[in-house]
Order: C-alpha cells, then sequence, then structure tokens
C-alpha cells in the first residue's frame, strides 16, 4: 500500500486542457497536452502530458518535465473528467 503524496502539480482547466480530459483520444487512452501550475506558486504554468492508463482504479497519469526532472502523479480519471465537464459548463 502506498502512502498519499500531494502532487507537485496542479491541473488547470484552460480551454485546452478541458478538451483534451473530455477528448476521445483521452478515454482511449493517447497521451494529450494538458497545463499545469506548481501547487506552491501559482503563477509558474507549464504544459504537461496525460494519458489514461485504464487500470484497476481508472488512473490518468500527469507527467510534467522541465530542468532534466520528470515529475509524475496520478489523478483519477472520472473526478477529473467531471472536474473538467463541470470546468466547460462554468465558460
Amino acid at each position: 500500500m502506498s502512502a498519499f503524496s500531494m502532487p507537485v502539480y496542479m491541473v488547470d482547466f484552460t480551454p485546452k486542457t478541458i478538451a483534451a480530459v473530455l477528448s476521445p483520444a483521452a478515454i482511449d487512452g493517447s497521451e494529450v497536452e494538458v497545463d499545469v501550475y506548481a501547487r506552491t506558486d501559482v503563477s509558474q504554468k507549464l504544459i504537461a502530458k496525460g494519458q489514461r492508463l485504464k487500470d484497476a482504479d481508472d488512473n490518468f497519469r500527469i507527467i510534467v518535465s522541465g530542468d532534466g526532472v520528470n515529475n509524475q502523479h496520478d489523478w483519477n480519471f472520472t473526478i477529473l473528467r467531471d472536474s473538467a465537464d463541470r470546468s466547460r459548463k462554468k465558460r
């Protein structure tokens, strides 16, 4: 059993991210681009790669690469899609 760890980067629900997460490509497990920001500094915005893993937990792995360092965190795909859909409806 793994311990819970806070993500270093948070999903930024921009129009591009919303479209990517709700896309058929994301549902099928293809890699998509998503916008993220640093949890400790909201002004630090980056582009990350995300991919649905289709595992038992139905996770969506987001990988942020920069300065020679990769950071990854798994998000629940159902919750992520619901959040993207709510953000889309608010716009």
